[in-house]
């Protein structure tokens, strides 16, 4: 039995398209249903150490600043997404939240530490070496999560 469907989005098309899959599955399991979004952390790498004649330290400041635009611009797609969502399945319970870290760790905590019983995620659908490489968020949360992942593309 499904009760409880976690689903991460990003903004994408493809966020998009498992948020409507997922409510539709949300409907007829008459589950709940979570929309969380992962502010993921800067991914500059901070030296001391002057590179080129330029140094890429970051004053706390603009760290501090970044991350309150990103929880702002985060907030305001989040109440959108709800809104939608809600519009689209009036008779379902849908909460959202809003989470900081590595969106793949961040995500399979939530699974797991909320007891859902599924993630229903959007692939951003990197291939080849690019996908080698960097991974994806959607691939990371297969691996890692030890509740069932659908992948929407």
């Amino acid at each position: 039995m499904m009760k409880k469907i976690l689903i991460p989005i990003d903004g994408s098309e493809l966020a998009d398209k498992a948020l409507n899959l997922a409510l539709d599955l949300a409907q007829k399991y008459k589950a709940e249903v979570e929309i969380l979004h992962v502010i993921p952390p800067l991914s500059i790498k901070l030296t001391p150490y002057p590179v080129m004649g330029e140094s890429h330290v970051l004053p706390p400041q603009w760290v501090n600043a970044y991350y309150k635009q990103a929880r702002e611009e985060s907030g305001k797609m989040l109440s959108e997404v709800m809104k939608l969502a809600q519009s689209k399945a009036e008779d379902l319970k849908i909460t959202s939240k809003l989470g900081d870290g590595r969106p793949s760790d961040v995500i399979v905590a939530e699974a797991e530490d909320e007891d859902y019983d599924l993630i229903v995620m959007g692939s951003r659908g990197l291939g080849g070496i690019k996908g080698l490489i960097l991974g994806s968020v959607s691939n990371q949360v297969v691996h890692e999560s030890k509740i069932p992942v659908l992948i929407v593309k």
